[in-house]
């Protein structure tokens, strides 16, 4: 007898034979002997359904993140990943939108460097203050919804944006601006994990970490592009507009039958003992957390004093510099793609973490007094390299790190807000050591104590999900 004819609704689930086992990497199920030493039809392994339940998302623990996991083909999954990928790199050039056109803005607008330098990190603000609790909020939505409504929010306040006349209307369509960017940034890895739990999942997670870089970058060399064309104005409503349908492409994908078009999780119940299990339910998600604040810190520091370094002790000219640190930076991504190929060839997350303390001997070449450019190129490329090889694993493992599904959203919510409290304070905590040295020699050994934490902080992290 077939498994289709035993099991009915779980053959209209999959649209292929055996479901059941698709997780345990058998075919077919085993052989049980019945009395007599006959042997009988095949017949489910109840334990190996159950295995295949929890990997797959269909116990009760993940029933709340999606509404339905059904097999995909590759060409499917990987069609709605670029989607998704594509969301989080027009968000990031949100953040990054406003650098290259702020002669024009300040011109146009009449403001100051500051007011200027205040609007383009803005919109980190939501993300470092309340990125916690809204993760919290959108673990309760529909996950394809709140990625549309997060894109409709930062697209309604870009084209606001373009036609704002003063400081006081873009400083508030800034900070509207972040909370889309809040919510997208935490939805779409949310649907990646529900989308899949087989390796895919790994490099999709992995490739997903390079988002922000390669959205900074986008937003650097087309926001100057268009915007030398067409103005500053009509290159904020472009974003805006790309943005938006890229969102809508992307939550027509999801709602479609398939993998990822998730339903708000349900939790697993909220009495006194899970509350009271709550600080050690989320301890992994906090050290992984926590670790990558310095990652992210240190990247943001490195990157934005390496120009000033280049100019001052180089002689390098300025216009000349920002493109080099730019191109620094895009060529960190390729660290981000490294991570997903060595994570799916089985070397453990833990190693890829320990490269972080790459990142103080890049800083420490880049910020060498007595070295020529060549140099303080190759040093400020590896601290981007190594960055990005441990971002990507950071992201690739928070499925490990958290305990229950409805602990996804709130996960992705930790990463964003301590590792954008991390990019806040990076820059000054290197720049205070800068001045206080007295020397550009004193970068590598503050990096060094900072990465040396964060490190401690990532390995804890893996070692206690086991």
């Amino acid at each position: 007898m077939s498994i289709a004819r035993l099991f009915p609704r779980a053959a209209r689930l999959s649209g292929d034979g055996p479901w059941l086992f698709q997780a345990t990497g058998r075919r077919n199920p085993p052989r049980r002997s019945l009395p007599g030493g006959r042997s009988g039809d095949r017949v489910p392994d109840l334990c190996a359904w159950k295995r295949s339940r929890d990997l797959q998302g269909e116990s009760p623990a993940y029933d709340g993140l999606t509404a339905a996991r059904l097999p995909s083909s590759p060409r499917g999954y990987w069609g709605r990943f670029v989607l998704l990928y594509l969301c989080g790199v027009l968000a990031a050039t949100g953040l990054g939108k406003l650098a290259p056109v702020s002669v024009d803005v300040r011109a146009a607008l009449g403001l100051s460097l500051d007011q200027m330098s205040l609007l383009i990190s803005s919109i980190t603000a939501v993300a470092a203050l309340f990125g916690v609790p809204v993760s919290r909020l959108i673990g309760r939505m529909v996950l394809r919804w709140a990625l549309l409504g997060g894109c409709a929010v930062m697209a309604a306040a870009g084209l606001l944006q373009s036609r704002a006349d003063g400081f006081g209307p873009m400083l508030g369509m800034r900070l509207v601006e972040s909370v889309g960017y809040v919510a997208v940034v935490v939805a779409a890895p949310a649907v990646i994990i529900a989308m899949d739990a087989g390796p895919r999942r790994v490099v999709a997670l992995a490739a997903w970490g390079t988002y922000f870089p390669v959205g900074l970058a986008v937003g650097s060399f087309a926001g100057g592009l268009l915007s030398s064309w067409l103005g500053w104005r009509v290159w904020l409503a472009a974003e805006s507009g790309a943005l938006l349908a890229i969102g809508a492409a992307a939550a027509l994908a999801l709602g479609r039958p398939g993998p990822g078009d998730g339903t708000p999780a349900q939790g697993d119940g909220e009495g006194p003992a899970s509350r009271g299990a709550g600080a050690r339910r989320l301890l992994g998600p906090l050290l992984l957390a926590a670790g990558f604040a310095t990652a992210s810190g240190t990247i943001v520091a490195v990157v934005s004093l390496f120009p000033a370094y280049l100019h001052e002790e180089l002689g390098v000219p300025t216009a000349t510099a920002g493109t080099m640190t730019g191109l620094v930076s895009l060529a960190g991504i390729a660290g981000g793609f490294l991570s997903g190929w060595l994570l799916r060839r089985g070397v453990p997350v833990r190693h890829l973490f320990t490269a972080s303390l790459l990142m103080p001997l890049g800083a420490a070449l880049a910020f060498l007094q007595s070295g020529g450019v060549a140099l303080s190129a190759f040093g400020a490329l590896l601290v981007a390299l190594a960055n990005e090889l441990v971002v990507a694993a950071a992201f690739a493992t928070i499925p490990a790190v958290v305990s229950a599904s409805r602990d996804v959203s709130l996960a992705n919510g930790l990463l964003a807000q301590i590792g954008s409290a991390g990019s806040l304070v990076g820059p000054p905590l290197v720049g205070s050591a800068v001045l206080l040295a007295g020397g550009w020699w004193a970068v590598g050994p503050t990096v060094l104590a900072v990465c040396a934490v964060g490190t401690v902080l990532l390995r804890a992290s893996v070692r206690r999900a086991g």
